[in-house]
């Protein structure tokens, strides 16, 4: 079994001998431990030398460096493995510099497992195989000291070959030098005047130690070869030529030629550029070990940034799920407490009670459009607004919520680009995060609102999910308050999370500013530390369209009609109190339970004036299709959606759709009379306007002939819609042109076409399941679908129809409909 011979500072410490012993058995070898006091006394005996065994230096001896060269020295065929702590090795690494003097036989390993027990196998095989080529060259040499006597002829043969081999060294461009031993010159090759600048005439005859610095270690290692330590390796850094150079000289004793007579044979070599590829290779670890490191540490951050995410989408679905009931039933509560209050005016602590009621009803309400907002499914109606001008419009409302010990200031940046966002959901946020400083001001201190135009680049936006780098407006709000530590901080947007004391807050308010910039398509931001204040970041969009100032809401007395309202609400109680609430207010009202029966009331003939729905409804028919229906029955009339949770109907985008109008749950008994009023005054001024009918509700339109092609267009993109409409009536066709899949489902069920075109992507419904459905209620007529992203994968009896297309795309098309028509 193989011996490794371990030295340590004193006594090896428990745990680097544990470790060695450790990595010894794991490669099937012995270890002896060795003090550094008596290292010299070690270093007389020849063993680990003759055999070239291996030495570690255990990470206790204070001069790792010092002890190897000693080592070196004393042993050049034994292989050092110097052993250090993980986090020593880069401050060893750079000790150790271009030319660490110790040979080709050593490496650096860390204490720690597996990686020392892999070093030690690395270095034992290292060690048994220069062990063989020793062996192999002693016998080479036994065999040669056997031979007999030679020939004259074979004397003459091996002169002329030591003539050619010297020849061959003095001219090769190897630098090789021979002393005797004095260390006098007497060979001196031409590869060594060129390395070493001096030329062979003088060089011969003259003491090695004259002819440079470079040469005193290299003349004291001549001086200490000996029969049984017969060669050593040299390292050193030198100047030659003005430059600094990494020297390697291999020292070898050669026989002796006379009585008492030696001489030393060295092969210098130039290794700097051995050792500057080494320092690179080094350096290069190092560094993508950095790298390796920052990338790690990044994608953990990612990590956490989408768990994060994650969970808050999870929490986000749990929330709408039940804000749709929690909204009927508060409907239903704050209506019959407003058709009472009529009743117990002026009765004293019925009043009260009932005033408290209402306020009850209020918040929970507030809650419920909070928790909507965490979970992104509040419907937003977004404009184009000015972020300066709406905190000017909200300047004394947040000095009013405030009080006087807040002091307000704000900073605008001048040439502020406008954003689309819904102006009731951001003065909403505005007011949370502002009540929320003050919260945190106790004492008093400054708010500070702040808006400027940013710039968010990959950079930042790879570590948040959903936002794309662009454009974009930032509001700040900041304040001097308490601060928050980190952990407190990262569960600051959940919902329900609140440091306040009990009754002190919801702890919603952050929540719903997180939900309303994630749905308006921007991000938020929390920076805070303790005792240093909180700056709340907002980031939305920027928009390019011209700010929209939005008009005043309807004020003044509530207002009834006589006009006739048709309700469609599937919760009994909501139903009943939404009917009282408006035949109180005069108007004559249907009611349905579900959107067919409310169809078959508009197919029966009576005049209805408003349908109002809710959203969600039980059975086939959904409230859109059947709204579209409506005004398809009855040209002119007014239709106001109702609901608590939206989910996909009539908002996409998280945005409501063009032309919809919402009023929802719950709200009061004011607000359905202002709305309800508002909804029919409108359509009766739309009514007295006269405006020319549109190309695509045409039934008979006089440049088509009577026989041309009926086609259905739907495209959900305007100026798209408008164009192609042109140019198919230009070709000849009869167009009716739809912006959704639920408009065109309707005129397909209402009339007759020979070709259906339709966009692939189209709000709420793909195009392809338009397609399907289309094909199924008329099988002779042609489906053509066009997309943007080249060919749709479509049926195997769809058309395709990529963008962009032209009028000769179009002509083709109607080209090969005719022919199947005909």
């Amino acid at each position: 079994m193989e011996a490794i011979l371990a030295i340590a500072a004193s006594g090896p410490e428990a745990a680097e001998a544990d470790a060695a012993r450790l990595a010894a058995q794991g490669v099937g070898a012995l270890c002896a431990f060795v003090p550094q006091a008596a290292l010299a006394q070690r270093l007389a005996v020849n063993e680990p030398a003759e055999a070239g065994g291996v030495v570690m230096l255990l990470p206790s001896l204070a001069n790792p460096l010092a002890v190897a060269r000693t080592v070196h020295a004393a042993w050049p065929q034994a292989y050092l493995l110097i052993v250090r702590a993980e986090d020593d090795l880069p401050r060893l690494r750079r000790d150790l510099g271009i030319a660490p003097m110790l040979g080709r036989q050593w490496s650096l390993a860390a204490v720690a497992e597996p990686e020392l027990t892999t070093a030690l196998r690395q270095a034992l095989a290292s060690s048994r195989q220069r062990r063989q080529l020793r062996t192999t060259l002693a016998s080479a040499n036994a065999r040669l000291r056997e031979t007999h006597a030679v020939s004259l002829g074979e004397y003459h043969r091996l002169v002329t070959s030591e003539h050619h081999l010297s020849n061959f060294l003095r001219h090769s461009q190897a630098a090789v030098l021979g002393l005797d031993a004095a260390g006098t010159v007497l060979f001196w090759s031409e590869g060594a005047a060129e390395l070493l600048g001096v030329t062979v005439r003088r060089a011969l005859g003259r003491p090695l130690a004259e002819l440079g610095d470079w040469a005193r270690e290299i003349v004291q290692a001549a001086t200490s070869l000996a029969p049984e330590h017969p060669r050593q390796l040299v390292e050193q850094m030198v100047h030659l030529g003005g430059q600094e150079r990494a020297l390697e000289a291999m020292l070898l004793l050669t026989p002796a030629v006379a009585a008492g007579a030696r001489g030393t044979s060295v092969v210098l070599r130039d290794v700097t550029a051995r050792r500057r590829a080494q320092d690179q290779l080094r350096e290069a670890n190092l560094q993508l070990q950095r790298l390796v490191s920052e990338r790690t540490e990044a994608l953990e951050k990612s990590q956490l940034a989408l768990l994060q995410v994650q969970k808050l989408e999870a929490i986000g679905k749990l929330t709408g799920g039940v804000a749709h009931d929690f909204n009927n039933v508060l409907q239903v509560i704050g209506s019959n407490l407003q058709l009472l209050q009529p009743l117990v005016q002026d009765a004293g602590e019925s009043e009260r009670l009932l005033r408290a009621a209402l306020a009850a009803v209020d918040r929970g309400a507030r809650l419920s459009s909070q928790l909507l907002a965490f979970a992104r499914r509040q419907p937003l109606d977004p404009v184009p607004l000015n972020v300066g001008r709406k905190l000017h419009e909200m300047d004394d409302l947040l000095r009013r919520s405030l009080g006087e010990h807040i002091e307000v200031e704000s900073s605008l940046a001048a040439g502020l680009w406008t954003t689309l966002a819904d102006g009731g959901q951001l003065e909403n946020v505005i007011l949370n995060l502002a009540i929320n400083a003050r919260d945190a001001m106790p004492e008093g201190g400054r708010l500070t609102l702040e808006a400027a135009n940013v710039v968010l680049d990959e950079e930042y936006t790879r570590t948040v999910p959903d936002l794309t780098p662009g454009q974009y407006v930032m509001l700040a709000v900041s304040d001097t308050g308490q601060g928050m530590p980190p952990e407190v901080a990262a569960q600051a947007f959940e919902p329900f999370f609140t440091t306040k004391p009990e009754g002190k807050g919801t702890g919603l308010g952050l929540s719903m500013a997180y939900g309303f910039a994630k749905q308006s398509g921007g991000h938020i931001r929390i920076y805070s530390e303790p005792g240093q204040g909180t700056t709340v970041k907002l980031y939305l969009p920027r928009s390019f369209e011209k700010e929209v100032i939005p008009p005043r809401h309807p004020t003044g007395p509530v207002q009834g009609g006589s006009e006739t309202i048709l309700v469609v609400e599937d919760d009994l109680a909501v139903q009943a109190v939404v009917v009282a609430t408006l035949q109180s207010l005069g108007y004559r009202v249907l009611r349905a339970s579900d959107a067919q029966a409310a169809l078959s009331i508009l197919q029966s003939g009576v005049h209805v004036d408003l349908l109002f729905t809710d959203v969600v409804m039980p059975g086939p028919l959904r409230s859109p299709e059947l709204a579209q229906r409506a005004r398809q029955l009855v040209p002119g009339i007014a239709v106001l959606f109702t609901s608590g949770y939206t989910q996909n109907a009539i908002v996409h985008g998280g945005r409501l759709d063009p032309g919809v109008e919402l009023l929802s749950k719950p709200y009061r008994q004011e607000d359905l009379a202002r709305k309800v009023r508002h909804l029919l005054l409108l359509h009766r001024q739309q009514a007295r306007t006269p405006k020319p009918a549109e190309p695509a509700e045409q039934a008979d339109e006089p440049s088509s002939p009577a026989g041309a092609l009926r086609v259905l267009l739907v495209e959900d993109e305007a100026e798209l819609r408008e164009v192609t409409q042109q140019m198919l009536e230009l070709l000849g066709c009869r167009v009716q042109a739809v912006a959704s899949a639920e408009a065109a489902d309707a005129a397909l069920r209402a009339g007759s076409f020979h070709l259906l075109l339709t966009d692939i992507s189209l709000p709420g419904r793909s195009g392809l399941e338009l397609a399907r459905e289309a094909r199924a209620l008329n099988p002779e007529m042609q489906v053509v679908v066009s997309s943007g992203y080249g060919k749709a994968d479509t049926d195997a009896d769809t058309w395709n129809l990529p963008k962009p297309y032209g009028l000769p795309e179009l002509q083709s098309l109607i080209e090969r409909v005719q022919a199947t028509v005909a």
